[in-house]
Protein backbone atom coordinates (compact mmCIF):
# COMPACT_ATOMS: atom_id res chain seq x y z
CA UNK A 1 0.00 0.00 0.00
CA UNK A 2 1.23 3.74 -0.99
CA UNK A 3 0.21 7.14 -1.00
CA UNK A 4 0.31 8.55 -4.40
CA UNK A 5 -1.06 11.69 -4.36
CA UNK A 6 -3.08 14.12 -1.97
CA UNK A 7 -5.59 16.03 -4.54
CA UNK A 8 -7.96 18.80 -3.96
CA UNK A 9 -6.17 20.26 -0.77
CA UNK A 10 -7.85 23.07 0.65
CA UNK A 11 -7.09 25.26 3.98
CA UNK A 12 -10.00 25.71 6.34
CA UNK A 13 -9.63 29.37 7.41
CA UNK A 14 -9.55 28.76 11.45
CA UNK A 15 -8.81 31.38 14.12
CA UNK A 16 -6.46 29.65 15.76
CA UNK A 17 -2.72 30.58 14.25
CA UNK A 18 -1.08 26.72 16.07
CA UNK A 19 -3.78 25.03 14.11
CA UNK A 20 -4.58 24.32 10.31
CA UNK A 21 -7.31 22.25 9.39
CA UNK A 22 -7.22 20.81 5.32
CA UNK A 23 -9.74 18.84 3.62
CA UNK A 24 -7.96 16.52 0.57
CA UNK A 25 -8.45 13.92 -1.39
CA UNK A 26 -6.30 10.61 -1.08
CA UNK A 27 -5.22 8.58 -3.71
CA UNK A 28 -3.38 5.16 -2.97
CA UNK A 29 -2.42 2.27 -4.99
CA UNK A 30 -3.57 -0.74 -3.02
CA UNK A 31 -2.37 -4.45 -3.87
CA UNK A 32 -5.15 -5.00 -6.51
CA UNK A 33 -6.15 -1.94 -7.25
CA UNK A 34 -6.31 2.50 -6.29
CA UNK A 35 -8.24 4.02 -3.89
CA UNK A 36 -9.37 7.41 -3.67
CA UNK A 37 -11.06 8.80 -0.84
CA UNK A 38 -11.89 12.18 0.35
CA UNK A 39 -10.53 13.03 4.16
CA UNK A 40 -9.67 15.72 6.43
CA UNK A 41 -6.51 16.64 8.52
CA UNK A 42 -5.20 19.03 10.88
CA UNK A 43 -1.77 20.00 11.70
CA UNK A 44 -1.17 21.28 15.17
CA UNK A 45 2.42 23.02 15.64
CA UNK A 46 3.88 23.09 19.61
CA UNK A 47 5.63 25.62 21.67
CA UNK A 48 8.91 24.12 20.07
CA UNK A 49 7.63 23.72 16.64
CA UNK A 50 6.96 20.30 16.64
CA UNK A 51 4.57 18.85 14.53
CA UNK A 52 1.45 17.14 15.33
CA UNK A 53 -0.55 15.34 12.69
CA UNK A 54 -4.40 14.07 13.61
CA UNK A 55 -6.93 12.36 10.42
CA UNK A 56 -9.81 12.54 11.11
CA UNK A 57 -12.28 9.84 11.08
CA UNK A 58 -11.90 7.46 7.37
CA UNK A 59 -14.32 6.20 5.87
CA UNK A 60 -14.58 2.38 6.74
CA UNK A 61 -15.54 0.86 3.69
CA UNK A 62 -12.37 -0.52 3.04
CA UNK A 63 -11.09 -3.82 2.52
CA UNK A 64 -7.91 -3.29 4.03
CA UNK A 65 -6.33 -2.67 7.75
CA UNK A 66 -6.75 0.83 8.18
CA UNK A 67 -4.03 1.41 10.63
CA UNK A 68 -1.25 0.83 7.58
CA UNK A 69 -3.38 3.67 5.59
CA UNK A 70 -3.56 6.45 8.76
CA UNK A 71 0.35 5.84 8.92
CA UNK A 72 1.23 6.11 5.28
CA UNK A 73 -1.07 9.44 5.25
CA UNK A 74 0.94 10.85 8.12
CA UNK A 75 4.15 9.96 6.62
CA UNK A 76 3.11 11.54 3.30
CA UNK A 77 1.57 14.86 4.89
CA UNK A 78 5.04 15.30 7.12
CA UNK A 79 6.93 15.07 3.76
CA UNK A 80 4.26 18.03 2.22
CA UNK A 81 5.19 19.74 5.13
CA UNK A 82 9.09 19.43 4.89
CA UNK A 83 8.80 20.42 1.25
CA UNK A 84 6.89 23.15 2.21
CA UNK A 85 3.81 22.23 0.42
CA UNK A 86 1.79 22.85 3.01
CA UNK A 87 1.46 26.04 5.20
Amino acid sequence: MKVLELKSISKKEDGIYYLQRYKATAVLEMPHNTLEFPFSFSIETGPLGNKTIELDELPNDFNYPVFPIIKSLKEFIIDLIKKGKLS
